[in-house]
């Protein structure tokens, strides 16, 4: 659980064969109980190419940023992809300019705040991972990869939404 200085956030990715868009999902849990969603989405067809592996790494991208705009010191990211965190550690190769932009920007961020990485296991219920994945599939529904935020500006979800 986070503390103070760090927080939570669970990340997904989604992709639509129909429309070729690839969305993703970000959940973060501040010390203050409340639960902060934000998604967004693409089209790029470069970037569809790697389908739902783009919106994960968006995810991804878009929480570090998020939480290093709202001043914390570390952020626990929790994803039920392995490329999130192998693609920056290094324990994958980067063999695509998409995966080589995500390590490097993800591995130049860490100058900024401490990113720890969690894997969950997918659609197994985790409360969290589930509204990632439903944040991702609702990133879909428009176009654009919303503005960093600062973490109190995004909208709160609750149960019965």
């Amino acid at each position: 659980m986070a503390g103070k200085d760090s927080i939570d956030a669970y990340v997904d990715g989604s992709f639509s064969v129909e429309s070729g868009v690839y969305s993703f999902g970000c959940v973060f849990l501040p010390e203050d109980g409340s639960v902060r969603v934000m998604c967004g989405s693409g089209n790029d067809p470069e970037n569809a190419k790697q389908r739902n592996v783009t919106g994960e790494m968006l995810g991804a991208m878009n929480a570090v940023l998020c939480a290093i705009k709202s001043g914390y010191k570390r952020i626990n990211i929790y994803y039920d992809y392995a490329g999130i965190e192998c693609w920056v550690t290094g324990a994958w190769k980067s063999k695509n300019d998409l995966t080589r932009s995500y390590s490097m920007s993800m591995k130049g961020w860490m100058s900024h705040i401490d990113i720890r990485f969690f894997k969950v296991e997918a659609h197994k219920g985790h409360k969290y991972n589930e509204l990632a994945d439903k944040m991702a599939k609702r990133g879909a529904e428009s176009i654009g990869i919303p503005e960093t935020k600062l973490i109190g500006d995004m909208e709160i979800w609750t149960q019965e939404k």
